[in-house]
């Protein structure tokens, strides 16, 4: 990898990790403040971020996954589902999980255990009658 390249992933890396800590407070805060659109907007703003970023250096795994998430994340800022604590709980694992993947790609390690499984939670929530 040329060093202009690599700078440029090193900085995607930085900004992801930046990304990871907003999706992880803003969760926690919307556990607790529940219906607020600027923090819904920050937080999905961060998952697509990612995904773009990621999907740009080919980081297949990590942009298939940050897409299911902001999937979830986008049905609950467009107010068709409730952010419950039982889906808060699941997107921060998901976040947690998506760190993994980060941290696999940065230091190309092999995926974190749990990927499919959460992912395939994440689908399942996404395809759940809206309660919104």
């Amino acid at each position: 990898m040329d060093d202009e390249l690599k700078e440029f992933r090193d900085m995607f890396f930085e900004e992801a990790g930046e990304n990871l800590q907003t999706l992880e407070t803003g969760l926690l805060r919307l556990e607790s403040a529940g219906d607020d659109d600027e923090l819904l907007n920050g937080v999905f703003r961060a998952a697509h971020s990612i995904k773009g970023g990621a999907a740009s250096f080919g980081l297949t795994d990590v942009s298939g996954f940050a897409h299911v998430m902001e999937g979830l994340l986008d049905q609950i800022r467009r107010h068709e589902r409730l952010i419950t604590s039982s889906i808060a709980g699941l997107l921060l694992r998901a976040t947690d999980t998506l760190q993994g993947l980060m941290d696999a790609a940065r230091l190309s390690e092999p995926l974190p255990p749990n990927v499919e499984e959460m992912k395939a939670e994440l689908e399942h929530a996404r395809s759940q009658p809206h309660d919104g």
